[in-house]
């Protein structure tokens, strides 16, 4: 019981002041008429309990449409910009892959077959072997990568070093797995 005692004394001593604070700020008239900016302590509605108002927040004008306060007579009347969704009415969930927009582009022949065989010439002189194809169009190529994580892996390297001079950047594709295999695109971009 000793040990207790130090507790509730200090408890009752808490207490005892917080009743003090309230009893003091109700029967002080200044208090309880409040303004505006003002802490306002006073009694709720006679009860006998003290309660704590603080001030009133600006209110938000309802209902205008420049946001200048005039308008509707609803209160929870907000004129909240909506965007315009896409043809069709629905939401794309992601954007196009890189695929897509390689596939979208047209082939430029000459262009197109020149840079194929520079490719193919580096890909031998890299030792790269797993690329399985090569195809350019405007001003890009799509370069697929398929064999042993591992061995594409270092192939992406080698193409990372190799292809520096001639391609503007490079940019890979999302790999395909299944099983041990590593299927890649990497795309050549090149300034035209």
């Amino acid at each position: 019981m000793a040990s207790r005692l130090p507790i509730v004394v200090g408890i009752l001593a808490i207490a005892g002041g917080i009743t003090w604070f309230a009893v003091r700020r109700t029967s002080d008239p200044a208090a309880t008429t409040g303004g505006s900016g003002t802490l306002t302590v006073g009694s709720g509605s006679g009860s006998g309990k003290a309660a704590i108002f603080a001030p009133e927040g600006p209110a938000l004008a309802a209902g205008s449409d420049s946001g200048s306060g005039g308008g509707s007579s609803d209160a929870n009347a907000f004129d909240t910009p909506r965007p315009a969704l896409p043809d069709g009415g629905v939401v794309p969930s992601e954007k196009p892959s890189h695929r897509d927009v390689f596939a979208a582009q047209t082939r430029d022949n000459d262009w197109a077959e020149a840079t194929e065989e520079d490719l193919k010439d580096r890909l031998r002189t890299l030792k790269v072997t797993t690329v399985s194809s090569v195809d350019c169009r405007t001003d890009q190529c799509e370069l697929t990568l398929g064999g042993p994580a591992a061995d594409v892996e270092a192939s992406m390297a080698k193409l990372e070093t190799g292809l520096v001079k001639t391609a503007t950047s490079l940019l890979l594709g999302r790999p395909e797995r299944s099983d041990d295999k590593l299927t890649i695109r990497v795309y050549a971009i090149y300034t035209r």
